[in-house]
């Protein structure tokens, strides 16, 4: 069996390892890995974008989409039992320059009226709303809908 449950508990069987052990390799930073280049190429034409990025754990994407969706001092709303706040350590903080916001959903899911209800005004002196973080699924709530961003507002 294969445990899904994280990216951090799965272990790779015989077969997973020997393909990658098989697995044609380069340097990624010159994008010269043909292996991760198809992969993202696949990734881009699975969602119909010219583009996608490997990251190698949902933490990383977490932040990846943070950092280049919401700039350093604004707020990010996400309900309050997520992987970006429960599992990620405060990289929010640490690495995007953040601030979240938690809204305590029903099984993980806040409704547009606590959304809405937790979007700041505009206002000069008070840290501005920059984005929205669903999780989908949220590993507190037995699955429920990983960290999917839709950014919000653009920047001040």
């Amino acid at each position: 069996m294969i445990d899904l449950r994280s990216d951090t508990v799965t272990k790779p069987s015989p077969a997973m390892r020997e393909a990658m052990a098989r697995a044609d390799v380069g340097d990624d930073v010159y994008g010269e890995d043909p292996t991760v280049n198809r992969l993202q190429e696949v990734g881009a034409a699975l969602v119909g974008k010219k583009a996608a990025l490997f990251v190698p754990s949902g933490t990383m994407g977490n932040q990846l989409c943070l950092r280049v969706h919401a700039e350093p001092g604004r707020e990010v709303i996400v309900e309050g039992r997520s992987h970006i706040v429960r599992y990620e350590q405060g990289a929010a903080g640490a690495l995007a320059g953040v601030q979240l916001h938690w809204v305590t959903g029903a099984q993980g899911l806040m409704t547009a009226e606590q959304v809405e209800a937790a979007i700041r005004p505009r206002d000069p002196y008070s840290i501005q709303t920059a984005l929205i973080c669903l999780e989908n699924p949220l590993i507190q709530c037995r699955g429920r809908i990983r960290s999917t961003c839709r950014r919000l507002c653009s920047p001040l």
